[in-house]
This record gives structure tokens, sequence and C-alpha cells, in this order.
């Protein structure tokens, strides 16, 4: 994979990009926080998030189990949702406050070679992985892919510059996402 010149941010930098491309970004209401009514999560992450309109007003202790506990919101977001929370994870990622909790996992295995062609049950939407995380992440425009992607840079470096999984991601899909986004 070719690396990036020197583009690297500051944690503060990016936490500041982080902020500004996600500000606009409207609250997707409380019967479109998840696309899934299969198994209890979905409606524990409903119950947990309906009527928290300001992402930054969550803290990392509540971001790392919601919901219930089960620390798997992320994948149970709907894409609107998962448009919408997405900051507040990067950036408690970001100041090292999350334990169990994983935004980089979430932005990268589903557009992984290994992940993507995956079946979907029909049961929880049918299709593929790649399929369904390409349409969720297709949500983000240009200003977030590219704060996305410089987070991605910083989690890749912050594991010793090696982690097959971001690297695969960057590659297959956020860097060609980014180019896109940027004509």
């Amino acid at each position: 994979m070719k690396r990036r010149k020197k583009r690297r941010k500051s944690v503060h930098a990016l936490i500041d990009k982080i902020e500004t491309a996600f500000a606009e970004v409207v609250y997707p209401g409380d019967n479109n926080l998840t696309d899934s009514t299969y198994g209890e999560e979905p409606a524990a992450l409903v119950e947990e998030f309906s009527g928290k309109a300001d992402w930054r007003a969550l803290d990392a202790a509540f971001l790392d189990q919601a919901p219930d506990g089960w620390c798997s919101a992320l994948s149970f977001f709907s894409g609107p949702a998962l448009k919408f929370y997405l900051p507040a994870y990067l950036i408690a990622d970001l100041k090292g406050q999350l334990q169990t909790a994983d935004p980089g996992f979430r932005l990268c295995w589903g557009v992984t070679p290994m992940a993507a062609g995956k079946k979907i049950a029909k049961a929880w939407g049918g299709g593929t992985i790649g399929e369904s995380t390409s349409a969720q992440f297709e949500l983000f425009g240009a200003a977030q892919v590219a704060a996305i992607v410089d987070y991605l840079w910083w989690k890749l470096e912050s594991l010793g510059g090696y982690d097959p999984t971001i690297e695969q991601a960057l590659e297959n899909y956020w860097l060609p996402r980014e180019h896109l986004a940027g004509q």
C-alpha cells in the first residue's frame, strides 16, 4: 500500500477536523436509529439513544458500553445514525477513552476482501456485508470521508504502522472514495 506523505495531524487538529466535518449532521430521529429488529440489541440501542440529539454530550463510558453493556451500537446503527454518532466515537478513541468500542474496526472490516463478499441472512436484510457497509458509508460527504481517512491513518500509526484490516480498508475503499469525493 502506498503510504501517505506526512499528512499526519496532531490529535487536537484531527479532533477539530472531525468536529468541523460532522458539525452540520442532523440527528436522525428516534425512529431512525437502527434498521434492525432482530434480537434484543436493536431495541436496547433505540432505548438508550432515543432523545440523544447531541453527540457532543455523550461521554466515552456511555459509548463504550451501549447498548445495555453489549458495546455493539456501532454495529446496529442505521446509516443516518452512524453518520450522526460516529464523530463521538472517533473523538473518544483519539483521546484514548474507549476500552471496547472500536470505530476503526467498524469503518474497516466490512470493506475488506475477507468480509465484503460474505452473504447476509435475509432476516438481516440480505445482500453482502460489503454492499450493506458501502451503502451506509455512501452517506458520508467529502469532508467527512477526509476526516475518516485521517482518523484511519492515525489509528494505523497508533498500532505501530501495521494492521492488515485498516490497510486493506484504506486501499480498497477509503482512499479511492476520498479521491472520488475530492474531484
